[in-house]
């Protein structure tokens, strides 16, 4: 009977789960097609055109052309310019239309057309009364028409986001006692729910930091054997030749031509069969973009699936993170839900791969140093490994491995296996170290002028002899640099919503991440059970004034490291620096804030929903701001 009972309640509660999930997805819709565009949807739908050739036209004394365009009255949600032209055409718009009072008002609009797609299309969202078209002269003769227009075009990237939003949700409240109980499970279904909406609603010319670089890297490497070609979309991509959507529709278009210039092969070459050693960071994406030639695909799908693939390994890495780490799992999943962060995660580029590695390595050690077992040969090994292959792209984040020298000696059998595990360490530091000094002492030894490739006035070997020449002069620059960024790098906006080209977002959807993350850096540790004795305080004493050290340590390699690069030589500031840096450390700080004197009293089921809400809710607003509005 009772079996019986329950079987009812699970039928019950899967129909209601169906249910939801069907009146959410049609909820989605609504609001991407209604209430995002309220005014479109609303009034009614047409297409007017307007033949060039047959619109009066007068030219003006600065050798420019303008068209008049006399309308009625209606809603236009958007202008497109068709045209022919082996040139760009830049055009400005006058736009006479009513205001919700009925009143003229006058907008100005500037629109740059590429000549690659044809056509142009330019958001007006107004009941337009008339429109002034100016465009050179030289360019008057290579418009063919004008199109007004009113419909509304469908965004798979603002569904998915409302529908994501919506259905976890759902899911975290209905469910809280199965996934509140299950942190990687309700971080890696926002990681690579939001990745996706990231992903859909990327530029096809690409938005993160030197992307067409890392896509480059990528793309070769995709390529099996020691032959590889490059179609015309490649070669576009990679010499950022690809146009700048400027609505949603022109990025269709870009699309489309993208696929279609896919089929043009315009180079063939040699390349080496065998991975270098800091691309392996890549590896992700090389199964990707491999996957999706292999199988045929489209180029943007192709595209899709590369930043798709590199979404899936770091969310993976994250989430075994967590569910191995016995300490800092809600912090693990703030860190991993940043909207920088699962930003990079939905790119091409090594970063992401760097961040989640040091994540699950940094974890690791925290679970295994706080344990009072013996040292676990496994979990030790993982987290080192993890470290060391994090760091093949960016050795400058190698020194984190020294955590493992705060080992005590009751972790160990014997004294002889401490001995020999501290001095593996000590080796292991010594090689990552060489794969980035030995280079730098190659140059500086054969006189090499190596710097910015870019560029200007840098040198490694004349900017070492500055800093060997002048210690107390740099080491001012360098404790200047840090200090002066200091918050903004670790909880600002810079580091925290930064999307590269799409901007930096320091709204509230930023606000909320921060607060989030603070609340749960000072109380993640509190909501253990366990009371630690004094012996296991002072463990955790040390461990947070290593790791402070650690992390001090580092950041100077970083700015030394850009400085050496990216510097004028003997320049009073560094450049080159980014915030996204300091991701990889934000982890790291959060051990600082370790504490059990700041408890919240709230069950952990609730908890840990209520963080993986908050950075759901905050890091959605974010990618909708930078990313869809």
């Amino acid at each position: 009977m009772e079996q019986i009972k329950q079987i009812l309640k699970n039928k019950k509660i899967y129909l209601r789960d169906f249910i939801a999930i069907i009146v959410i997805f049609f909820l989605s819709l609504f609001v991407e097609q209604v209430l995002l565009q309220w005014n479109s949807f609303k009034n009614e739908k047409y297409e007017q055109t307007f033949q060039v050739s047959e619109v009066q036209k007068a030219e003006n004394k600065d050798g420019e052309t303008t068209y008049d365009f006399l309308f009625d009255g209606r809603y236009v949600s958007s202008i497109y310019l068709i045209y022919q032209s082996k040139t760009d055409i830049s055009s400005r718009m006058e736009v006479t239309f009513y205001d919700g009072y009925g009143q003229k008002e006058v907008m100005e609009l500037e629109d740059t057309a590429s000549f690659l797609l044809g056509r142009s299309a330019v958001w007006v969202d107004q009941k337009v009364d008339s429109l002034k078209l100016t465009v050179e002269n030289k360019d008057a003769d290579k418009l063919n028409s004008i199109i007004f227009v009113n419909h509304t075009v469908f965004s798979w990237a603002k569904f998915l986001l409302v529908f994501s939003v919506l259905l976890l949700s759902y899911l975290f409240v209905s469910h809280w006692t199965f996934f509140g109980k299950r942190p990687e499970w309700m971080y890696a279904m926002v990681s690579v729910a939001l990745g996706m909406v990231i992903i859909l609603s990327a530029h096809h010319s690409f938005d993160s930091w030197d992307e067409q670089i890392h896509y480059n890297i990528a793309y070769t490497d995709s390529w099996v054997w020691n032959y590889m070609e490059y179609s015309d979309a490649v070669m576009s991509n990679v010499e950022m030749r690809v146009p700048t959507g400027d609505t949603l529709e022109e990025e269709q278009w870009i699309g489309e031509w993208l696929n279609q210039a896919n089929d043009t092969v315009v180079l063939s070459s040699q390349k080496g069969r065998f991975l270098r050693y800091g691309q392996r960071a890549y590896l992700p994406q090389i199964l990707g973009l491999g996957l999706g030639r292999t199988l045929g695909l489209s180029y943007v799908v192709t595209v899709f699936l590369g930043k798709f693939f590199n979404l899936l390994f770091c969310t993976a890495v994250v989430a075994c993170a967590i569910h191995f780490s016995k300490y800092g799992k809600r912090t693990l999943m703030c860190v991993g839900l940043l909207p920088t962060t699962v930003f990079l995660f939905s790119s091409f580029t090594y970063d992401a791969f760097v961040i989640a590695l040091l994540m699950l390595g940094i974890a690791l050690f925290v679970t295994e140093y706080l344990s009072e077992e013996k040292i676990q040969t496994k979990r030790t090994m993982v987290s080192i490994l993890a470290i060391v292959v994090g760091c093949f792209s960016k050795a400058v984040y190698i020194p984190f491995l020294a955590l493992y020298w705060l080992m005590p000696k009751d972790k160990f059998y014997r004294r002889r296996q401490k001995n020999l595990f501290k001095a593996g360490i000590f080796v292991l530091l010594i090689l990552m170290f060489a794969s980035f000094v030995l280079p730098l002492l190659n140059n500086v030894s054969s006189g090499a002028n190596v710097g910015d490739y870019r560029g200007g006035d840098t040198s490694q070997t004349s900017q070492l002899s500055m800093i060997l020449g002048y210690p107390l002069t740099y080491t001012g620059v360098l404790l200047k640099s840090l200090g002066t960024t200091f918050a903004s790098y670790f909880i600002g906006s810079k580091v925290l919503a930064n999307f590269a080209y799409r901007g930096i977002y320091d709204g509230i959807g930023y606000f909320v991440v921060l607060l989030t993350m603070l609340f749960t850096f000072v109380t993640d540790f509190g909501m253990t059970e366990k009371i630690y004795d004094a012996q296991m305080k002072r463990k955790i004493f040390i461990m947070k004034i290593w790791n402070a050290v650690l992390i001090f340590g580092t950041a100077c390699l970083v700015w030394t490291a850009l400085y050496l690069d990216f510097t004028p030589v003997g320049s009073m500031v560094i450049n080159g620096v980014s915030p996204r840096y300091y991701l990889p450390l934000i982890f790291p700080l959060s051990l600082i804030f370790i504490n059990q004197k700041v408890r919240c009293s709230m069950k952990l089921e609730n908890y840990q929903s209520l963080i993986a809400f908050l950075m759901l809710i905050g890091t959605g607003i974010s990618i909708y701001c930078l990313m869809l509005a």
